[in-house]
């Protein structure tokens, strides 16, 4: 999903690449409950904590310590569920005027995609940019800032949107996304979430704030950013499905980390596709944007709040 990937960016080279694959099989077979997440993720933690000691060079790839992001999971659960219900209210309200709105789904703080593969150290640093451009835009839509639905709640991501007094203009939500808010979106700006492509699927424009796979001439929204929210350009469809075949023939293997099924899964399909066929993809990276050829450092800010 990163600047590193070998998939190709060109249209032409991802249309040639599709037709070596058969048709996709989309259809999902696997889910992973939060719960078996959470009883893999506490003990890891817990035995680094531990371990420590016997590796004091070890750097993690988390902003906190990963006891601060359980505390503001605990800190924050019993507003969440206290507000749930408004929530969901407030997401179809939205859902039920489609094409009045435009998404910013955000991604997770600690998100290393984020931090090395876009010219953000810090991510309130690309929704100020989106919040301060669409404010200056003029639209007469609504901008929905969509919390990210693992987000610990260390991020007072109201705070950073109320800096620009806008309003019912925008609106934080958090919880994630669902299905019927991106399909009614009249855009989704992004910095490069997995979500963008979700969007383009649906046939929605996407805007881009760093690299991502599918930022491909032809899907997503080419232009600068505060002309998106004036004419956001929708994606080829033809390309889209070009895109979809090439990368899932290419790239993708079903199956999952957490639970026997889905270990299985893509243990068995790893085998097919090595056994299967010869490497698809070109040997050679294209050009690197140029926000990317370092790594981008992040300090830490000294104004997190859980709440």
């Amino acid at each position: 999903m990163t600047r590193c990937s070998r998939f190709p960016r060109d249209p032409a080279t991802i249309r040639a690449l599709a037709a070596r694959f058969p048709e996709p099989d989309l259809a999902p077979r696997l889910h992973t409950p939060f719960w078996r997440l959470a009883a893999h993720d506490i003990p890891y933690h817990v035995a680094a904590a531990l371990g420590r000691p016997l590796y004091p060079h070890y750097q993690r790839h988390g902003l906190y310590h990963p006891f601060a992001e359980y505390a503001g999971w605990v800190w924050n659960a019993p507003r969440r569920l206290a507000t749930r219900r408004a929530t969901e209210a407030a997401k179809r309200r939205l859902a039920s005027a489609p094409g009045s709105y435009f998404l910013f789904p955000l991604q997770l703080a600690t998100d290393f995609q984020l931090r090395a593969h876009s010219p953000f150290a810090d991510p309130r640093d690309a929704l100020r940019l989106a919040v301060r451009s669409f404010a200056d835009s003029g639209s007469e839509h609504r901008l929905a800032i969509i919390g990210h639905p693992l987000d610990e709640g260390l991020i007072n991501w109201r705070r950073v949107v109320g800096e620009y007094r806008l309003g019912d203009r925008a609106l934080v939500l958090e919880g994630g996304a669902s299905d019927q808010l991106l399909a009614g979106a009249a855009g989704v700006v992004t910095v490069n979430s997995t979500v963008g492509l979700s969007a383009l699927r649906r046939g929605v424009p996407v805007k881009t704030l760093g690299a991502a796979i599918y930022d491909v001439a032809g899907l997503t929204h080419r232009g600068a950013l505060d002309g998106f929210w004036r004419n956001p350009r929708p994606p080829d469809p033809a390309l889209l499905d070009d895109f979809v075949r090439a990368l899932v023939g290419a790239t993708q293997v079903k199956g999952g980390f957490h639970g026997r099924e889905a270990q299985e899964a893509a243990l068995t399909g790893f085998v097919e596709r090595l056994e299967s066929a010869p490497d698809p993809l070109p040997r050679h990276l294209g050009r690197i944007p140029a926000f990317a050829e370092t790594a981008i450092q992040y300090d830490p800010p000294n104004d997190v709040s859980i709440g």
